[in-house]
């Protein structure tokens, strides 16, 4: 690692008094791993991406920064999320003050200087990902040997293309630092259930051919309920798991399915008989036991202007055929993924929900979907697999320090 040395000096003058950092930072222990976006969309596969590390080493810590979070980012007991703008450098060195990284990602379009030229001085291995033309918003950018200076911080670059490595190279980043590698999965770990309570469960509605509709607001569940009507004309034994986005509205979900199904509620432990035609499931952390059971799955919200508050790659991790409307909000980068591979099915209109769940209900196509949807995310499993044993190879070292 290069000493500091005037552009350093450079980069560290006119130093302004940062926001006071919160005192959760004190409870990350080491070995730490410092997770960097500089959109929402980057932040969103960090987070999915330590989530992965976290599982696969418990006792490591994440710090992630970002300039702004999902608003259903879950909590961590590992896990520290820090607003940060991608190049502000004294939140940075103040952050730097308080903890030792072992290792650092960053994913970002534009390359936070500040950030890496910090963690250079420390002597912490950066990483850097999806970034395909290196480019960064210093102030010193036009400084002559300014962006070969910087790149001396940086451990390796993993990209994702030839014209992207040759990028890097023009730049003067040495070749053995760059690393080809494909998309990083923004993947969370696949939601857990219980086995034997998914047992029982399937057992109860005695093998029936399900399908879910999640994370339902209110304004789509008559589509729903009438797409599950025209779809019970072709399979009469059909079932319906309803977990609405609002797990309040389950007594009164109840009340309107029963007018025209048989209605059991999950929150009041209501038993499904063999003719239970609706399950309305207002319990919050069972998704993973509702996308096992189910053969295919709507996607709520993304009928209306907001767009899901679901990723669509949760039932895609657990082989779940996916139904979703026109609106893809804050995950339409997961959406484009899984479309591209065709592994989605997408409708046009509330109209078109009972059509399109016929057809995914069919075996065949139904497999077809799980199929594609597997494939894109165990393409993006080998990245995440180079990545993750990178940072992890100096957290290791870290610990043992």
């Amino acid at each position: 690692m290069p000493p500091p040395s005037l552009l350093d000096q450079m980069f560290s003058a006119g130093r302004k008094p940062g926001a006071e950092l919160p005192a959760s930072l004190s409870r990350l222990s080491a070995p730490l791993i410092w997770l960097h976006a500089d959109d929402l969309r980057a932040t969103q596969m960090l987070a999915g991406f330590s989530e992965t590390v976290l599982q696969r080493a418990p006792n490591t810590s994440i710090l992630l920064t970002g300039p702004e979070f999902p608003p259903d980012l879950a909590e961590l007991p590992n896990r520290i999320c820090l607003p940060l703008a991608n190049d502000d450098p004294e939140p940075a060195r103040q952050i730097l003050e308080r903890i030792s990284p072992a290792s650092a990602l960053i994913a970002a379009q534009t390359l936070p200087a500040h950030l890496i030229r910090a963690l250079a001085l420390r002597r912490v291995p950066v990483f850097i990902v999806e970034t395909g033309k290196p480019r960064h918003g210093s102030r010193w950018q036009r400084l002559p040997g300014m962006t070969r200076h910087l790149l001396a911080g940086v451990e390796t670059v993993f990209v994702q293309t030839a014209a992207s490595k040759a990028a890097w190279l023009a730049l003067g980043m040495r070749d053995d630092a760059i690393v080809r590698a494909g998309r990083l999965s923004g993947m969370p770990v696949a939601l857990r259930c219980n086995e034997a309570e998914r047992e029982e469960l399937s057992e109860a509605f005695r093998h029936r051919t399900l399908w879910l509709a999640a994370g339902l607001p209110e304004r789509e569940e008559a589509a729903v309920l009438a797409a599950h009507r025209e779809a019970m004309r072709e399979s009469h034994r059909l079932g319906l798991i309803l977990q609405p986005a609002d797990p309040m509205r389950g007594p009164e979900l109840r009340a309107r399915c029963a007018e025209q199904f048989v209605t059991a509620l999950r929150s009041v432990d209501d038993p499904v008989m063999p003719d239970t035609q609706v399950y309305v499931a207002d319990t919050e952390g069972e998704r993973g036991l509702w996308y096992r059971l189910a053969v295919a799955c709507y996607l709520g919200g993304t009928l209306g202007a907001d767009g899901p508050s679901l990723s669509p790659m949760e039932p895609a991790g657990l082989g779940c055929a996916i139904i979703h409307g026109r609106m893809f909000g804050r995950y339409s980068e997961a959406f484009d993924m899984l479309r591209e591979a065709r592994a989605t099915r997408m409708i046009q209109s509330a109209e078109a929900l009972g059509s399109a769940l016929c057809t995914a209900l069919r075996p065949e196509q139904a497999a077809d979907q799980a199929h594609r949807a597997w494939q894109v995310i165990s393409g993006g499993s080998a990245a995440t697999e180079t990545i993750m044993g990178a940072l992890l190879k100096y957290a290791a070292s870290k610990g043992k320090a």
